[in-house]
Parts: structure tokens; sequence; C-alpha cells
């Protein structure tokens, strides 16, 4: 039989960005689906689910996005990188971390932006602040550009180190 895993605090920590995502994704999928039954069986749609869904949507796509980022799960075209002399790859892979990471700085300076001009907002149906939903876009991007910083200095140290690709 298999080895039962214990799910520490720090790992639920280490990995917040994809438990938001779960339970984000997951909470989407219950409440659209009991929706569609409350509409259609008892004809009686809940009438805050729509907001609220779309609000969990936004939650699961911009911190889901940075966990993607965090695991290298982003689609990628590298046929011509790796074609080329490994020091070549490695430079190339650099500079693509570098240009990666001024547009996520940028991206995260337009979404602190867009977050500050929905303080004071209310949302249409449960009048809650709308920036409950808005602050998840500067967190995705935010928590990106932290990942970003941090595999560039991991791969120059491996690179002056002497190291193979990253």
């Amino acid at each position: 039989m298999g080895e039962k895993k214990k799910i520490s605090l720090k790992t639920i920590l280490l990995n917040l960005d994809a438990v938001i995502t779960g339970i984000t994704l997951v909470s989407c999928t219950v409440l659209v689906n009991c929706n569609v039954l409350m509409r259609y069986i008892m004809r009686k749609p809940i009438f805050w689910c729509e907001e609220v869904v779309t609000g969990l949507f936004v939650w699961t796509v911009f911190i889901g996005s940075a966990y993607a980022y965090r695991t290298h799960s982003h689609l990628g075209v590298d046929v011509l990188v790796n074609v080329m002399p490994p020091k070549m790859q490695n430079f190339v892979r650099i500079m693509i971390q570098f240009l990666e990471c001024a547009v996520l700085v940028m991206l995260t300076n337009i979404s602190i932006q867009y977050l500050y001009n929905t303080m004071g907002k209310l949302t249409n149906t449960l009048r809650v602040p709308n920036w409950y939903i808005s602050i998840a876009v500067p967190l995705g991007f935010g928590l990106s550009l932290i990942y970003s910083l941090y595999f560039i200095v991991t791969d120059l140290i491996k690179m002056k180190k002497g190291g193979a690709k990253s």
C-alpha cells in the first residue's frame, strides 16, 4: 500500500497559490451547478451566483496564472533556443527572463492602478467592495514578478557556478 502523506501548514503556505486556485475553481464549479439545478428544477435561480462566480473566476485566473508561472506550466516554444550551443542557450534564457520580468513589472504597476480605480466602488448585486475581486489582479502579477526575480537569481547563480541550463 502507498504511504500516506502528511499535509503540514508549511506545505499549504508554500503552495498557497495552488490552494487558492483549487478552492476558487471548485467553488465556481459547485456554485454554477447549483444555480443550474435551482434554475431548471426549482425555477428559482440564485440571484447572486453570477456575481460571486465571476469574482471567484478572476481569482482563479490570476492566482492560477502565478501558480502556473511558478511551476513552469505556461506554454512556451523554445525550438530555436534548443538548437543553439549550450552557452548561447543560457544567455538567451536569461535575456528572456529579464524581458518577462520587465513585462511583469509593467503589468503589476498597471494592475495596482486598476485596483486603485476600483476603490470605493461596490458590486452591482451584493454591494460588496469591488476591490475584493480586483485585488487578485495585482496579487497574481506580483506573485509572478516575485517568482520571476527568484528564477533570475537562481539561474544566474547556476551560470556563475558553471551549471547546466536551468
